[in-house]
């Protein structure tokens, strides 16, 4: 493992600290104050400088993140909120309130994006013939029913891993579960996340998955650009619709950041993106100017494009909440009928499961950028 830019074996590490400690490892921590008292987190440090907390409390996502004292994300005023801060049955928006900040958040597991009135005529319960949805659902507020962590040394490499379950269910409905596995190691400058969706009830449910990354400053700044290769520059998409305009002369813009700009609302762009020999679609997000005596500093995302086969760009220039997101997807926005519809497969039936496979990591100077960028699919 290489710490510090000097590799090390198991034993010459072991030899030079009284505890792994020292260098990095995973640990549990709780926050004290404010809406985020009582939280829990699972830290990793991976002896490069990446740090990054996973939030049992919140859908096991990752929370706050720095790379070498740089921070990755964009955070909400008054930072991460406990789920039980969420007022999704009394206001349809609520998930605005507590649910976004952090690396990423979850969207699902039955619903994504705008709120919707889905049928659930299938559960066969008179009183609840269809139900309300909100803003993407509710997973990223729902705290894990189990978790582990640990550090096993396999040779000469620590791997640190997390594992955890979040179930979203409600009598005479959805019983959907999804297990998460994070892998890192000593040494590395990313994680691997693994999720695996289960209908675990009796009945066809409908089941939707979107990944809402998002960068803050510094990595978005003024010039900050958008690494990709896609199949043809998109067009902007309405929120609120999900309908695409005929001209839009602001999907140009797409790829990159401007200063803050004041009253900004929101850009969104479905974006078809190509995809590697193993199916994979890359996109970074890069500041050039940051750190200017290595080159730049930047965060990128891979992931298994056959099973969220839909990329959404999102652009949030607006002072205060200043931000771009990086969203794959299994499906754009919309109704769950009007989406089966159009050939989107979101019917899970009893037992069926769903694996969903995505890598999170540092782009750290001009050679790692321009490397990224090179290996882009043509």
């Amino acid at each position: 493992m290489r710490i510090y830019e000097t590799d090390y074996s198991k034993r010459e590490l072991s030899r030079r600290v009284g505890s792994l400690a020292q260098v990095g490892g995973v640990q549990l921590l709780t926050f004290g104050e404010g809406h985020g008292r009582g939280l829990q987190g699972i830290e990793f440090r991976t002896g490069t400088g990446f740090r990054f907390t996973v939030m049992p409390d919140r859908g096991f996502d990752v929370g706050p993140a720095e790379y070498q004292g740089v921070g990755l994300c964009w955070l909400p005023p008054k930072l991460l909120a406990g789920p039980w801060y969420y007022e999704g049955d009394l206001d349809p928006t609520a998930w605005l309130r507590v649910g976004l900040g952090g690396v990423f958040n979850t969207a699902g597991l039955v619903s994504i994006g705008t709120p919707e009135e889905i049928d659930t005529s299938q559960f066969g319960f008179t009183q609840r013939m269809t139900a309300s949805y909100g803003t993407h659902d509710r997973i990223a507020i729902t705290p894990a029913s189990h978790f582990s962590f640990g550090e096993d040394w396999v040779g000469d490499r620590c791997l640190l891993w997390a594992d955890g379950l979040v179930r979203q269910d409600i009598a005479y409905g959805e019983h959907l579960s999804v297990r998460r596995r994070y892998d890192t190691e000593l040494g590395s400058s990313s994680f691997r996340m693994v999720d695996t969706v289960t209908n675990e009830g009796w009945f066809p449910t409908y089941h939707q998955r979107l990944y809402h990354f998002n960068a803050g400053f510094p990595i978005v700044d003024e010039g900050t650009e958008i690494l990709a290769s896609v199949v043809q520059e998109p067009a902007s998409m309405h929120f609120s619709t999900g309908e695409h305009p005929a001209e839009d002369k602001a999907a140009a813009t797409w790829r990159t950041a401007t200063a803050p700009q004041p009253g900004f609302t929101h850009e969104g762009y479905v974006v078809s993106t190509k995809t590697d020999q193993a199916g994979w679609t890359s996109v970074a997000i890069v500041n050039r100017r940051l750190r200017p005596e290595i080159g730049g500093l930047g965060v990128f995302l891979r992931y298994d494009a056959g099973a969220l086969p839909v990329y959404i760009a999102w652009r949030m220039m607006r002072e205060g909440l200043y931000a771009l997101g990086m969203e794959p997807s299994t499906n754009p926005f919309g109704n769950p009928k009007d989406l089966v519809e159009q050939g989107f497969p979101l019917v899970m039936q009893p037992g069926d499961e769903r694996r969903y496979e995505l890598e999170y990591g540092i782009l750290v100077g001009r050679d790692a950028i321009d490397q990224f960028e090179s290996a882009l699919p043509d």
